[in-house]
């Protein structure tokens, strides 16, 4: 443990965990632990900090993981949240993954290699709909066109939904019609439709 003032620049070293504290991060004075873990399953775990602990400002954090992971997009860091993940994504320096938080709590490094899902809701001449999901990094772009031209797409992050938009309210959406969605890992999903 440490105790970080609120009030300066703060680095502190371990020998798996680095957290540089930017001044005004922290609203008080803070005692940082930093703590690393294998878990039966022979994952770690790496604690930093108290995630009921809120932070002003992003603090970075690099790991030194045990595990050898190679370096490819696809492997990240995440924040454990209940039986769930947040990505936080990482870049890779001499064995070590740096990210940048905003929030303090319990953080694995795993591999995405699942796609995204597209769900169709409806597709036709006036317009079409999708609900898009990802299950582990989250979605990171969606684009789609056509007859090679770009669509508007509009997202409701309540419904995780998508609807195409006219920019001509007379135009009939008509024929190739293709979905990229993307995730945070680089992961894509693509659909192709012929709407008649």
């Amino acid at each position: 443990k440490a105790t970080v003032p609120s009030g300066v620049d703060f680095k502190y070293y371990s020998e798996r965990i680095d957290v540089q504290l930017p001044k005004g991060s922290l609203f008080d004075t803070l005692y940082l632990n930093a703590n690393h873990t294998i878990r039966p399953d022979s994952s770690e775990v790496f604690t930093v900090g108290n995630p009921f602990v809120p932070l002003n400002r992003p603090v970075t954090v690099s790991l030194k993981p045990l595990t050898k992971f190679s370096t490819d997009k696809k492997i990240g860091v995440y924040r454990m949240i209940g039986k769930g993940y947040g990505y936080e994504g990482g870049k890779w320096l001499n064995g070590s993954i740096s990210f940048t938080t905003r929030e303090f709590g319990n953080f694995v490094i795993l591999e995405d290699n699942i796609p995204p899902t597209i769900q169709t809701i409806y597709i036709n001449n006036q317009a079409a709909r999708f609900k898009i999901k990802d299950a582990l990094s989250g979605i990171n772009s969606f684009e789609a066109t056509l007859n090679g031209k770009w669509l508007l797409m509009t997202y409701d992050a309540k419904s995780n939904a998508i609807i195409s938009e006219k920019l001509n309210k007379h135009e009939l959406l008509k024929g190739d019609f293709v979905l990229i969605v993307t995730d945070n890992a680089g992961n894509k999903k693509i659909l192709k439709h012929r709407i008649p």
